[in-house]
């Protein structure tokens, strides 16, 4: 199955591969594509199975949050994003912030089916496929990667898994922050691009343009 519309963003340094299924990651771009036409972030969860020899860099599963309930913009939240930069105070839809019911019943229901969330992904809607300053602040350290899409160019998708290694202290946003440009690259050596194997679907060949 081609795709060439898809991208494979350039991995600079680091050979380690996460993998997702090729009809799993053809249902979460078209899923993550429908949403971004509709003017909505797409934010989720990859899902692996424990006694997977790959596990945690093979996801099985993926659960994607409602957009509606997305609480960025919530008092307790809004003031945190505003003071990460221009960008965050031009676009409301800049960040998202799982509503905790939600993220609750994802690891609940995970855990009956016998899985474990194993990665965060996010779609960036007017930046590219890079991991920024803030989505390095707001990965939670329990998660070994992290997969972004960009949608800049809705019609070519730029994907790119990242490893990230980090500490609880570099974990979170304040409203007294003052910085400008976390939009931009994080640039720190606590993250290194992933190679993305798509098995029986598409792989990193075909991705690439």
């Amino acid at each position: 199955m081609s795709h060439p519309a898809i991208e494979l963003a350039p991995v600079v340094g680091g050979t380690d591969t996460a993998t997702i299924p090729g009809a799993l990651f053809a249902t979460l771009l078209r899923r993550a594509q429908d949403l971004h036409t509709a003017g909505l972030k797409a934010y989720g969860l990859l899902l692996g199975d424990p006694t997977d020899p790959r596990f945690p860099y093979q996801a099985v599963d993926v659960v994607i949050f409602d957009p509606r309930r997305n609480r960025r913009n919530d008092s307790a939240y809004r003031a945190a994003f505003h003071a990460q930069g221009t960008y965050f105070r031009r676009y409301e839809d800049a960040g998202f912030v799982a509503d905790p019911q939600d993220l609750y019943q994802v690891w609940q229901e995970a855990e009956a089916a016998g899985l474990e969330p194993v990665a965060p992904f996010h779609v960036h809607r007017r930046q590219p496929c890079n991991f920024s300053s803030i989505d390095f602040r707001l990965h939670n350290p329990a998660f070994a990667w992290h997969l972004i899409i960009s949608l800049r160019e809705a019609g070519r998708p730029v994907v790119q898994p990242f490893a990230v290694t980090k500490s609880w202290d570099d974990f979170g946003i304040t409203d007294v922050d003052g910085l400008e440009g976390s939009e931009l690259s994080y640039t720190g050596p606590e993250v290194r691009p992933l190679r993305l194997l798509t098995p029986a679907g598409i792989d990193a060949d075909q991705l690439a343009s």
